[in-house]
């Protein structure tokens, strides 16, 4: 109970200080910073040591694309009977095919299955990010009208390559075999965690809940995917494929967090509609902190 209040209170923080302007617009930037290049890679450090190979890891790695490319296929259907534009169109992909794993999911993943699952929960964050740095990249550029303009593989590979929290996931899991860094996990322990207070006290600070009238069906239709059909379809399907344990369920757990705030960024460097991916980002959060409490029944109960 106490780290759901965390997780109310740090968003509530952040966005109340937002508002009143005591702190900058863009403060959260320093805050990802801190996340992004020491929380992550400690919290990696801290729990990938441990981990072991199991064949259920495939599904953590696949999960993410069964989202995303149901948000292809949804979205796609859609596009002609609403009269989509594609800018607006592949926005809609990008921001209900893509969950928020590490800022709100680890969060989350420890206050229902407790600290120690978030080993799993890494797995499906790294792919994620890797999915949005390459597939995620293309379908912006081609939302954004450029469909026969290529991408350099080397473009995609250094976004990949270079993000800290990846860097750290490869560290945490081959130094260990040449190291023992038993003794730096209380340190790699109170690095990591930061990550859940900081990472929702930036979330709270993005949070953007003003939307037209104009764009609320559109936002419905997102949200309805993300939130309610994506992560109903993984379960499903998971339970009917008669998978169970530990990875399957913080899998399908993961995958029914809100849309990715990492994804807003892309949105702003290929110009697609920021905006309205930025208020289906924030309402995502707001609402997503009731579906994923109803996936984790869910998954409870099948799983």
């Amino acid at each position: 109970m106490s780290n759901f209040l965390i997780i109310l209170f740090c968003l509530f923080a952040g966005y109340s200080l937002k508002k009143a302007k005591i702190v900058k617009e863009d403060g959260f930037k320093a805050i990802n910073t801190w996340v992004i290049y020491v929380g992550l890679p400690a919290t990696s450090f801290l729990y990938l040591p441990e981990l072991y190979w199991d064949k259920d890891i495939l599904i953590a790695l696949l999960a993410p694309w069964f989202i995303f490319l149901g948000s292809v296929i949804f979205i796609k259907i859609l596009e002609k009977k609403l009269h989509l534009s594609k800018r607006t169109s592949h926005t809609l992909i990008l921001i209900s095919g893509l969950s928020n794993t590490s800022f709100v999911g680890f969060p989350l993943v420890a206050s229902y299955f407790g600290g120690e699952m978030i080993k799993w929960a890494i797995i499906c964050d790294q792919m994620t990010f890797f999915i949005l740095s390459t597939l995620g990249v293309v379908l912006a550029l081609q939302g954004q009208g450029g469909k026969n303009t290529k991408i350099p593989v080397s473009y995609m590979l250094k976004r990949v390559l270079t993000f800290p929290p990846l860097i750290g996931c490869i560290l945490a899991l081959l130094l260990p075999k040449f190291i023992d860094m038993d003794g730096l996990k209380p340190f790699f322990g109170q690095l990591s965690s930061t990550v859940s207070p900081l990472a929702l006290f930036s979330i709270g600070m993005q949070l953007s809940l003003t939307f037209s009238k104009s764009e609320a069906f559109t936002m419905g239709i997102s949200l309805l995917y993300k939130l309610i059909l994506a992560p109903l379809l993984l379960i499903g399907a998971l339970y009917f494929l008669r998978f169970q344990g530990e990875i399957v369920r913080i899998t399908a757990f993961e995958m029914a967090m809100p849309s990715l705030v990492a994804t807003s960024m892309i949105l702003q460097e290929f110009k697609l509609n920021t905006k309205l991916g930025n208020s289906i980002i924030g309402f995502s959060i707001v609402i997503g902190l009731v579906t994923t409490w109803l996936a984790y029944q869910c998954i409870h109960f099948l799983l």
